[in-house]
């Protein structure tokens, strides 16, 4: 799951030239996310290594990443 993450981010940025703040998941993708780096402590530490939010929804079917804005401000909801 990092892995797909990790080549989500960087695709979003090639394509757009941007890089994402937020990925959307369901809590089944963050289950697998954490298994993977079970030295990682809290949500806010993964935030950290990921270097984008994580947004939980059951709609989503497949993680996927975006940029959001509210204005000119970013919003995270972490």
């Amino acid at each position: 799951m990092l892995s797909h993450i990790v080549n989500l981010v960087s695709g979003y940025q090639d394509c757009n030239g941007i890089r994402p703040n937020l990925v959307y998941m369901n809590e089944t993708h963050y289950a697998y996310l954490r298994e993977e780096l079970p030295g990682v402590r809290d949500h806010m530490d993964l935030v950290s290594i990921l270097g984008v939010d994580i947004a939980l929804s059951e709609e989503a079917i497949q993680p996927s990443v975006a940029t959001v804005r509210f204005g000119d401000e970013n919003i995270l909801v972490s």
